[in-house]
């Protein structure tokens, strides 16, 4: 095997470059938060535990040295990191949630209790440890804020049932709303089935449109995508649902059951209904 390296050798090169890597990178987030004063090691070890074994040089490169620095500072209790965290993020929840609810009021109650979820939830730890660092913290934040805004609001208001809400479709005869009312386990079944089947950056994409509330743009931005390439994503997202479900309900009603495509044509027009229900069973 003259001219190669064993294999060993190897994996100590590509070692010390990963070394050198990430000694880069906690520089950087050092340097981006002076003022911060929690261990270079410690910050390193914190990063070095969220590499994948694959390709750590990648996804290392995917990282956000100042954010994640930022949100390790606070994990480690740092007065300082903070204090920063206030300033240039939470103090921007207002804007976070101005399409859900303006009132200062209704702002405080979202920062208040977005404060006490990252200082720590209920089994103790912190929200703060989920921050992956492959995003933004300011578009990470936004988000848990949008959430936080529509537990309040579900919170204040009935919670009704999936199976109390009825299906409804102008100009259906008496007949076919005894067939939905027949065949709606089996819709519900079907729906659910399709639902857990969705790939995750369907159920991401889905999610933060009916259950966060984020409007074309707003998914635009989360995804690094164009307004257009969201709507198109979007559409694609409820088109696959709806096939995917007609093909089930027609596995189980069969073809050329009575009906059975005045049943097929209320999948889509209960689709985005059937989503939050969905979404809301499961959160």
């Amino acid at each position: 095997m003259h001219g190669s390296l064993h294999p060993l050798a190897v994996s100590a090169i590509l070692l010390e470059v990963l070394e050198d890597l990430l000694a880069r990178f906690v520089d950087e987030a050092v340097r981006a938060w002076p003022g911060i004063h929690v261990g270079a090691a410690d910050f390193a070890a914190y990063v070095r535990e969220r590499l994948p074994e694959v390709a750590p040089e990648a996804a290392l490169a995917e990282l956000r040295a100042a954010d994640l620095f930022l949100a390790f500072g606070c994990l480690r209790g740092d007065a300082d990191a903070w204090r920063e965290l206030d300033r240039s993020y939470l103090a921007r929840t207002g804007d976070y949630v101005a399409s859900i609810d303006r009132a200062p009021a209704f702002v405080d109650e979202v920062r208040q209790r977005l404060s006490e979820k990252l200082t720590s939830s209920a089994n103790g730890a912190s929200k703060l440890a989920q921050y992956s660092g492959r995003g933004p913290l300011g578009a990470w934040l936004r988000i848990a804020a949008i959430r936080e805004a529509h537990s309040i609001l579900r919170g204040r208001k009935r919670v009704v049932d999936a199976d109390d809400v009825p299906l409804r479709a102008g100009g259906v005869d008496p007949e076919i709303e005894l067939l939905k009312r027949r065949s709606a386990e089996d819709f519900k079944l079907a729906f659910a089935e399709v639902m857990a089947g969705l790939p995750d950056d369907d159920r991401t994409l889905l999610r933060l449109h009916y259950i966060d509330g984020l409007t074309i743009d707003e998914v635009g931005k989360a995804f690094r995508v164009s307004r257009a390439s969201a709507a198109r994503l979007l559409a694609q997202a409820r088109e696959r649902i709806v096939k995917r479900v007609e093909r089930a309900l027609r596995d189980r009603l069969g073809p050329n059951a009575p009906h059975a495509m005045s049943l097929l044509d209320l999948v889509q027009s209960q689709l985005d209904i059937s989503i939050v229900r969905h979404f809301g069973r499961s959160s």
